[in-house]
């Protein structure tokens, strides 16, 4: 009977706890104040959808309160957790949650960091960009590519052209029901590339 307990003992950890499946459906039913779900520890560390329920809630919980380092722990943990069954619209609202997080951070951020920050947009972006979400993921590509020529990191030479692929992103923008909002920033973004469009020589 001995070789059965290797095998119990993996069965038992690649499954989430029952207080966490718990917390999970109170969380969907009943979300509690940001600052409580943010202040929670989430002691989560399998493959599944509970996990990933109370990382995404957490991490959403944390950026809204302006946490951004929670928050990226958060939705970092969430996405490298995703389970291999989770649908289209479960891994879209993790990138995109991980997406805006780091976009919020790049904004506050100066030189190499803002660099690293406008790779990690883009590199969150991945699973997004074959999907339904395709559109929303433009709107943070085309963030990237303005916040690069406005900080100088592109060329000027190619500023017109990258300002010019920002704004064909920017148009695709839309909202996708079920996924977080974004709704008036993304008119505004448009408008930031249109008046990036009017300063730039290379476009007149």
């Amino acid at each position: 009977m001995r070789p059965l307990l290797p095998i119990l003992l993996l069965a038992a950890c690649a499954a989430p706890s029952r207080q966490a499946v718990q917390l999970a459906g109170d969380w969907r039913r009943s979300p509690p104040p940001d600052a409580a779900i943010a202040g929670h520890a989430i002691d989560c560390a399998v493959a599944d959808r509970a996990c990933v329920t109370l990382l995404t809630f957490r991490g959403a919980a944390c950026a809204r309160l302006g946490r951004d380092d929670c928050a990226l722990d958060s939705l970092r943990r969430a996405a490298a957790l995703m389970p291999a069954d989770a649908t289209p619209d479960e891994r879209a609202e993790v990138a995109l949650r991980l997406a805006d997080a780091h976009e919020r951070r790049r904004d506050r951020a100066t030189g190499a960091a803002r660099g690293a920050e406008n790779a990690a947009i883009l590199a969150a972006l991945a699973p997004l960009r074959d999907g339904p979400a395709a559109g929303l993921a433009g709107h943070y590509e085309a963030g990237v590519a303005l916040n690069r020529a406005q900080s100088g990191d592109t060329p000027p030479a190619a500023r017109c052209a990258a300002l010019l692929a920002a704004r064909d992103a920017a148009s695709r923008a839309a909202d996708v029901p079920g996924l977080p909002p974004l709704a008036d920033r993304i008119p505004q973004r448009r408008a930031a590339i249109a008046a990036g469009l009017a300063l730039t020589p290379e476009c007149r």
